[in-house]
C-alpha cells in the first residue's frame, strides 16, 4: 500500500513539473511569436518582400527626330536583349552560370572578358552584364531555355534606335551608344547604368541627349526561390523622351546627298539667311549610323576611321580649310571701310604683283593678267592682284576685324558638338604662336584667303548670309525652336555692301564672271556668289617655269569652293559647296551650288 501511494505522489509531482515546463515553454514561444508577428512584423515583412519582389528600372523610349514637314528621320523599334544579373545568383550559382555562358559561341570578346573578371563585390551599379543585343528569334529561344535552367539570365524587351536615312543624315542626327563610365558617374540619371541604356554620341543625338532620353520607370516583379520571374506586381511607366522637329527638309537633304555622291569628299550647307535655319547639311561620304545602335565589330570601326575620305568627320562644322577667293569680299569691304579704296579705284593686273624679290601671282598669270579692274570687276573675275594691292593699304588687323564681324574665326554656336573655331590671324597671334614677326607677304596671302586663314563651311555660309540679310548676325541651328537670339546690326555703309553684292552678282551673271557657266537663266530665280580655289600644295617659281601648275594627283589638287545666295532680287537662302581636291571652284562647286539651289526652289517652293 505504502509503495503505491509513494509512486502515485511521485507521478503527480513529475506530471506537475512537466506540465509547468510545457506551460513555461509555451508561454515563451507565445511571447516570441507575439514579438515577431506584432512588434517586429514590419521588419520581417520587408525581408520577406525583398526575397519575393524584385525592383527593375524601365528604360524610357527615346524621343523621335522629324524633319521640318513632320516626316520621321529617327524613331524606335522593339528589340530583345539578354543580360546576366549577378545579384540574382548565389556565389555557387554564379560560377556555374558563368561556365555555361562562356560556352556560348556568339558572345563577343568584350563580354567574355567581363564574365571571366566579374566583380567580387556586386552592387547595384555593376550587377548587370549585357550578353547580346537585338536578338533574332533563334537566339532568343536559346536564351529562353537557358533562363529556365540557371538563375540570373534575364531577357529584356525594350525600344532601340532605328535611323530611316542612316547615311544621308549621319552628320545631322548622329548616333547613340552605351554611356561611358565617366558619363555614368557624372549623370544624375540612374538609368544610365543599365546595360541597355544608350546615350547620344554625335550631332543632334548628343547635343539634345537630355531632351531625347526621357525618364525611367519602375517595375516590381515577383520571383520564385530560384529568382525566376513569376508575375508583375505593379509598374510606374517610364516617360518617353521629347520628339525633336528639325529645320532640315528631308527631300532637299536627300537630293543634296545624291548630288555630292558624284565626288569623293565634299560638304554642302543650305541655310535661311534671315534666321539661320539649316535647310540641308551634308558631309560626304556619310556612314551607316544603324551599325552603332548595337555592338560594332572592331574591324568595321577601324575601316571607317581609316577611310581616306573621312566619313566619321563632320566636315561642315569640323573641317578646316583656307577659304581662298571666297574671302575676297572681306578684304574688299575692309578696304572700303578704311577708305583706302572706293568703287572706282582701279589697279592693273599684269598677272603678278611684286613684293621685294618675290612675285605673287594671279590665277590669270599665264594669260597676261586681267588688265585694269575695279573692285566689282575684281570680285567677278577673282583677280588676285587687285587684292594684293588693297593689302598694301591695309594692316592684317584691319582685315581681321571685318572677318570677325562676319563670323569668321569664331564658332557659330550651331547645335552640333565639336565645332571648330577656325583662324583669322593677326600680328599678335603670329608673334605669340609662331614666335615670328608679321610680314607684308602674310597680309598678301591673307587678302586672298590663303596663308594662315582657316574657316569651316558653316562659317562661310553664315558670312554670306550676313552680307545679304541686312547685316544681321545670325546663329545657324537645326532645331525648330522658339525665339532666335537677337543681334545688333553691323555698322557698315549700305553703299559699300552694294558694291560687294554687285560683284557677287557678276560672278555668276556677267560674261567675264568666273561662274558664268553655272548661271540660271530664270529672271525670277537668279543666284550670285563667289568662287574659290583653296590651295593645298605650294606652286613654286620652278614649277611655273616648267608649266606644272595643275596636278593629276588627287591630294595636290585645290579644294573647290562656292558660296552664294538666291534669289538675287530678294535673298532667302545661302549655299556653301566645298569639294575636297575638286580643283576649280568655278568648274566644280559652282555647278553643284546651282543644282542645289534649284532643288531648294523645288522643295521649298520659292
Amino acid at each position: 500500500m505504502g509503495t503505491r501511494r509513494d509512486d502515485r505522489r511521485m507521478f503527480v509531482r513529475r506530471a506537475f513539473v512537466f506540465t509547468s515546463l510545457k506551460l513555461v515553454l509555451g508561454f515563451i514561444v507565445l511571447v516570441r511569436l507575439s514579438y515577431l508577428q506584432i512588434f517586429n512584423s514590419v521588419h520581417y515583412k520587408l525581408l520577406s518582400e525583398k526575397n519575393r519582389l524584385v525592383t527593375k528600372q524601365i528604360l524610357p523610349a527615346r524621343g523621335n527626330v522629324l524633319d521640318s514637314t513632320g516626316k520621321y528621320l529617327a524613331k524606335n523599334k522593339f528589340s530583345y536583349s539578354v543580360v546576366f544579373d549577378l545579384l540574382e545568383t548565389s556565389t555557387e550559382e554564379r560560377a556555374e552560370a558563368i561556365n555555361i555562358l562562356l560556352k556560348e559561341k556568339k558572345l563577343d570578346e568584350m563580354v567574355t572578358e567581363k564574365l571571366k573578371a566579374f566583380p567580387k563585390r556586386v552592387n547595384r551599379e555593376n550587377r548587370l552584364i549585357l550578353l547580346q543585343e537585338d536578338l533574332n528569334w533563334e537566339t532568343l529561344a536559346r536564351y529562353s531555355v537557358l533562363s529556365s535552367k540557371i538563375p540570373g539570365i534575364v531577357i529584356e524587351k525594350f525600344q532601340t534606335r532605328s535611323y530611316l536615312y542612316p547615311e544621308e543624315f549621319s552628320h545631322v542626327i548622329g548616333y547613340i551608344g552605351s554611356p561611358t563610365k565617366e558619363e555614368v558617374e557624372k549623370s544624375e540619371n540612374t538609368a544610365f547604368s543599365l546595360p541597355m541604356a544608350k546615350t547620344g554620341k554625335t550631332c543632334i543625338e548628343k547635343y539634345y541627349d537630355s531632351d531625347l532620353f526621357g525618364k525611367a520607370g519602375i517595375r516590381h516583379v515577383e520571383v520564385n526561390s530560384r529568382r525566376q520571374f513569376v508575375k508583375d506586381i505593379d509598374t510606374i511607366d517610364s516617360t518617353s523622351g521629347k520628339d525633336l522637329n528639325l529645320t532640315i527638309n528631308l527631300d532637299l537633304q536627300l537630293e543634296v546627298y545624291k548630288i555630292l555622291s558624284q565626288h569623293r569628299s565634299a560638304s554642302c550647307v543650305v541655310m535661311d539667311v534671315h534666321n539661320g535655319a539649316i535647310l540641308a547639311l551634308v558631309s560626304y561620304p556619310g556612314y551607316d549610323t544603324n551599325i552603332f545602335t548595337k555592338r560594332i565589330e572592331g574591324d568595321v570601326l577601324k575601316a571607317l576611321y581609316e577611310n581616306p575620305y573621312k566619313p566619321m568627320i563632320n566636315k561642315v562644322v569640323s573641317g578646316l580649310y583656307a577659304p581662298g577667293s571666297a574671302f575676297k569680299m572681306i578684304t574688299g569691304l575692309a578696304g572700303l571701310k578704311k577708305g583706302v579704296i572706293n568703287k572706282d579705284t582701279r589697279f592693273n593686273c599684269s598677272g603678278f604683283c611684286e613684293l621685294g624679290n618675290h612675285k605673287f601671282h594671279c590665277w590669270m598669270w599665264r594669260y597676261g593678267g586681267h588688265g585694269s579692274v575695279n573692285l566689282k570687276e575684281a570680285l567677278a573675275q577673282s583677280c588676285d592682284v587687285y587684292f594684293y594691292n588693297v593689302a598694301k593699304l591695309l594692316s592684317a588687323d584691319d582685315i581681321a576685324k571685318v572677318a570677325n564681324d562676319f563670323g569668321l574665326g569664331e564658332i557659330t554656336k550651331i547645335d552640333i558638338p565639336n565645332e571648330k573655331q577656325g583662324l583669322i590671324p593677326t600680328k599678335s597671334w603670329k608673334k605669340e604662336k609662331k614666335k615670328q614677326k608679321w610680314t607684308m607677304g602674310d597680309t598678301f596671302n591673307m587678302a586672298i584667303g590663303q596663308g594662315f586663314v582657316l574657316s569651316t563651311p558653316i562659317q562661310l555660309v553664315k558670312m554670306i548670309s550676313i552680307f545679304v540679310n541686312g547685316l544681321i548676325p545670325i546663329t545657324p541651328h537645326l532645331l525648330i525652336s522658339g525665339d532666335a537670339p537677337q543681334y545688333r546690326k553691323l555698322d557698315y555703309k549700305p553703299e559699300h555692301i552694294k558694291i560687294i553684292l554687285d560683284g557677287m552678282y557678276d560672278v555668276v551673271n556677267s560674261p567675264k564672271g568666273t561662274a558664268r557657266k553655272a548661271a540660271i537663266f530664270d529672271e525670277d530665280f537668279k543666284f550670285a556668289g563667289k568662287t574659290g580655289s583653296s590651295q593645298v600644295f605650294r606652286i613654286t617659281e620652278q614649277l611655273r617655269r616648267e608649266g606644272k601648275t595643275t596636278f593629276e594627283d588627287y591630294q595636290k589638287k585645290e579644294h573647290a569652293i562656292f558660296v552664294g545666295f538666291a534669289p538675287t532680287d530678294d535673298p532667302q537662302i545661302a549655299v556653301l559647296v566645298l569639294v575636297e581636291h575638286g580643283g576649280s571652284g568655278a568648274n566644280t562647286s559652282a555647278p553643284i551650288a546651282r543644282d542645289v539651289l534649284l532643288a531648294a526652289k523645288k522643295y521649298l517652293l520659292f
